[in-house]
């Protein structure tokens, strides 16, 4: 990390074995991250909360070691798709986990899900032709009626804007800086993420500033070749991040 005057408050910096390979957030803060070490074949999953640092369970596996990927997070479970085959993106069965504990609540091999919200998931029998969507409780498995379509809209999360260019403020000091720069004011602060030439490399970089005064200058990500995507996202007034592939770290701003 490169000094910084740094007055935000560390929330969460929880590192992992394997590469962050999938993020999903619930709107009351639980984090779900679905990790992968790509030689041993082998995907696991963490939940953590983002407001209180406290990390509910890490890089739990499952019989299936591989062929399983993060579907949804729930306000107090995760479903979890299962795959017939490595080649193919059809799934072939869900699972979900309680979102504390990280135990199974139930399996289905032959459904696969179609869309997941609090009320309930929509899923359909992989079987039958042509497909007859139904609803199931996300925690028991049960069937259930269709909830109200008309609910309001929950958008807690907030991502920066890309821009081709900005101009940096004067105390920034930075390197040649190839590729867009993501953007974002919030709550009287701004933020910014970009790339840039150090050593014949790429690093990616975050700033918070308050005015003349930066409250964070972190390197995301060193010794890259390649640009990476977006860098961060806010939500409940959280910084959230991921560093060098491995770590997630959020601050209260």
């Amino acid at each position: 990390m490169r000094p910084n005057n740094n007055t935000l408050d560390l929330v969460l910096s929880e590192k992992f074995e394997s590469l962050v390979w999938k993020v999903m957030i619930h709107e009351n803060g639980t984090l779900a991250v679905e990790t992968r070490n790509t030689d041993l074949k082998q995907v696991a999953f963490s939940v953590m909360d983002v407001k209180t640092g406290q990390v509910y369970f890490r890089e739990r596996t499952y019989q299936e070691a591989w062929q399983l990927n993060l579907a949804f997070a729930g306000m107090k479970n995760l479903l979890i798709n299962g795959y017939g085959h490595s080649d193919t993106p059809e799934s072939k069965g869900i699972m979900s986990v309680d979102a504390r504990t990280g135990d199974i609540l139930w399996q289905k091999f032959n459904i696969s899900l179609n869309q997941g919200r609090d009320e309930g998931i929509e899923v359909f029998d992989t079987r039958l032709q042509p497909r007859r969507y139904f609803w199931i409780d996300h925690l028991s498995g049960d069937p259930i009626s269709a909830p109200g379509m008309n609910l309001p809209a929950r958008n807690s999360i907030i991502f920066p804007e890309m821009r081709d260019t900005f101009p940096l403020p004067p105390f920034i000091d930075a390197g040649k800086i190839t590729g867009h720069i993501c953007t974002l004011s919030y709550l009287d602060k701004e933020f910014l993420s970009f790339h840039e030439v150090r050593d014949n490399y790429l690093q990616q970089r975050l700033i918070v500033y308050q005015e003349d005064r930066i409250l964070l200058d972190d390197i995301i990500t060193t010794g890259i070749q390649k640009l990476q995507p977006e860098a961060f996202f806010m939500q409940l007034n959280h910084l959230v991040y991921i560093r060098n592939k491995r770590e997630i770290v959020t601050y209260l701003v």
